[in-house]
């Protein structure tokens, strides 16, 4: 073992590496650069990001936002966002681009949307010089072991931490739309839509007619409720509404209620960090302890020897961030139409 990998050890599994000092002055002089998610615990695996570095892209949606994404297939040049980030409700007429190794901006076509592990797929033209080796993916994990996030073209990686859980179902919590409707003969009639909600800054407007997905009006309170109810905070969806006859189709993001905002604020009070808005709802995630913020998830997950283990999707809580795993987004590219 190296004389740097070993400090490392002692950084992941201390937490820090202690100078030789009184406890008082450790506490008043600790050198971030010696803590878990410095600089010298991240240095210990810059061969791996090395060797992984290209798994690694920047995804940019009509020519506006970038955003971390990951190349899952190199031969058919498949990768994954993190849909949620995107800023807008992605779909086959958005102009994307794919930011790979080398700087190189390619293409690339929207292919799917899974709304339950909130990622859009794209299909990115490789270039013809492409000489990486072809990714190798880690299906089997066990809890404890390393597992290093990664970001586009940097030689550290973004964080290292222990995979915490096997994949699992993560609990759905309510999303909240921003709007209240009135039934009558014409059907669902919006009443009132709330300030700085969803519903507000999508354009929908008091008076307006919900459509159902044949522009005919919405004609039950239950059927609507039933549509929101599968809506996660973070999510998009159409709603389609019929105003001074002419039917309108907006891109709703849906957001969280004042009580969930209000509990989110005391998460970060309590803990010194920010929470992603979609961090549930996922039919299948595993969880680590790594440090990311919210806007750096999106990107790849990998082993100490550089294999892929999945997306980082969420920042979850103080010490807990979530990955849709590879055998998931592999079976998920077995089931969409790459045509």
């Amino acid at each position: 073992m190296s004389q740097r990998f070993a400090l490392a050890v002692l950084c992941l599994s201390f937490g820090f590496l202690a100078p030789a000092v009184p406890s008082q002055a450790l506490a008043q002089d600790l050198d971030i650069t010696l803590t878990r998610h410095g600089e010298l615990l991240k240095l210990a695996f810059r061969e791996v990001v090395a060797d992984a570095a290209h798994l690694s892209i920047e995804v940019e949606i009509n020519e506006t936002v970038k955003v971390p994404g990951t190349l899952i297939d190199s031969r058919r040049g498949i990768s994954v966002v993190k849909a949620s980030s995107l800023g807008e409700f992605a779909s086959e007429s958005d102009l994307f681009r794919c930011r790979l190794s080398g700087n190189r901006w390619q293409p690339a076509r929207f292919l799917h949307y899974d709304k339950s592990q909130d990622l859009v797929y794209l299909r990115c033209e490789m270039p013809r010089d492409w000489n990486f080796p072809p990714i190798q993916y880690l299906r089997e994990m066990k809890p404890g072991q390393w597992v290093i996030s990664l970001r586009y073209a940097d030689e550290l990686p973004l964080g290292v931490g222990v995979l915490g859980a096997l994949p699992r179902k993560i609990a759905s919590t309510s999303g909240y739309v921003g709007l209240t409707v009135d039934q009558s003969d014409d059907g669902l009639t919006v009443r009132e839509v709330f300030a700085n909600s969803g519903a507000s800054r999508a354009g929908l407007k008091s008076g307006d007619i919900i459509l159902d997905n044949e522009n005919e009006p919405v004609t039950k309170r239950r059927r609507l409720s039933q549509v929101f109810a599968e809506l996660e905070p973070g999510d998009w969806f159409l709603l389609s509404a019929l105003r001074d006859g002419e039917p309108i189709t907006f891109d709703v993001r849906v957001g969280t209620s004042w009580n969930m905002l209000v509990d989110r604020q005391e998460m970060m009070n309590r803990f010194g960090s920010d929470v992603s808005a979609r961090r549930s709802g996922f039919r299948s995630a595993l969880q680590h302890d790594t440090l990311l913020h919210p806007d750096q998830c999106g990107g790849p997950l990998v082993s100490l020897d550089g294999k892929l283990i999945g997306v980082n999707i969420a920042r979850a809580g103080r010490t807990d961030t979530l990955s849709i795993p590879i055998e998931e987004l592999l079976a998920t590219i077995d089931e969409i139409s790459l045509d």
